[in-house]
């Protein structure tokens, strides 16, 4: 291919923005294949509190429900397990890939009970309108990986340990930047649920963008499978957002690690040698 050799003829920080926006491009279509989707998204998380709709007309038939079930002298703690397993039951849990076909989307109200199902997100949005009509003050709160609630009396939605982002009415999305530590775990998680088939349309991109001509085909079948088993590996570990396998998640990033350096360097070899010249061996 005439275009390959002569994009490899360029030099190279030319070469790298062209490879560069084809992975990127691609792993924008990959994870978000309606762009609306992604703005709406993006601008929802400036402050997700917004989408907390105590009074939505299509919530109080839920809560007239709960408040037949809650009687006064019910402490507040068991009123929060009360409507956790209320919207659990009736919101049952599915990602957003198999709802919305991108990778994340914060929902509103309406949208959810339209669905019928959503992921921890869309849950937490409804439990939160349910309990400010509860006459409860919550707020939503992410630890990059999961959402949940918190109330003035407890949380609720399966919370994490950590509080990265911190939603209020008045300030919006407060990220603490000293949780950041918490984002390679929430990528990693992310890596797990997400369609293994979509992964792999990125991996080969990826994969592509580190050959050059003259590559041996033994470095180029190592290289792929580096990616692969690294990718499996991070997926096997990332599984349980709770209790991560560390060490495989790290043995897999090593491996994709030791990919790129294995293309980059038999690439670096086969663009040292003479375009007349033989072969590169293969290893």
């Amino acid at each position: 291919m005439r275009w390959w050799r002569r994009l490899h003829d360029a030099q190279w920080y030319v070469r790298w923005l062209v490879k560069g926006a084809a992975v990127g491009i691609t792993l924008l279509l990959v994870t978000f294949p309606y762009p609306h989707l992604l703005v709406r998204n993006m601008q929802r998380w400036r402050n997700p509190n917004a989408l907390i709709e105590p009074a939505a007309p299509r919530l109080q038939p839920m809560v007239r429900e709960l408040r037949d079930q809650l009687t006064p002298s019910l402490p507040p703690r068991r009123t929060l397990r009360k409507v956790e397993r209320y919207v659990c039951e009736r919101i049952t849990y599915a990602w957003d890939w198999d709802t919305w076909g991108v990778a994340d989307y914060l929902p509103t109200v309406d949208e959810v009970l339209d669905a019928g199902h959503e992921d921890c997100d869309g849950r937490a949005v409804i439990a939160a309108s349910l309990l400010r009509a509860l006459g409860y003050k919550a707020d939503l709160v992410s630890d990059f990986a999961h959402v949940w609630v918190r109330t003035d009396k407890g949380e609720l939605m399966s919370p994490g340990k950590r509080k990265s982002i911190v939603a209020s009415d008045r300030r919006g999305a407060q990220i603490r930047w000293k949780t950041l530590s918490n984002l390679p775990r929430a990528m990693a998680y992310g890596v797990s649920p997400f369609p293994l088939w979509r992964e792999l349309i990125v991996l080969t991109v990826v994969w592509l963008a580190l050959l050059r001509p003259g590559i041996g085909r033994a470095y180029a079948a190592v290289g792929a499978l580096l990616l692969i088993e690294g990718l499996l590996k991070l997926r096997l570990g990332g599984h349980d957002w709770r209790h991560p396998i560390l060490w495989l998640q790290l043995v897999g990033a090593m491996e994709m690690v030791a990919a790129f350096v294995l293309l980059s360097a038999a690439g670096r070899r086969a663009a040292s040698q003479p375009s007349s010249g033989p072969p590169v061996p293969e290893a």
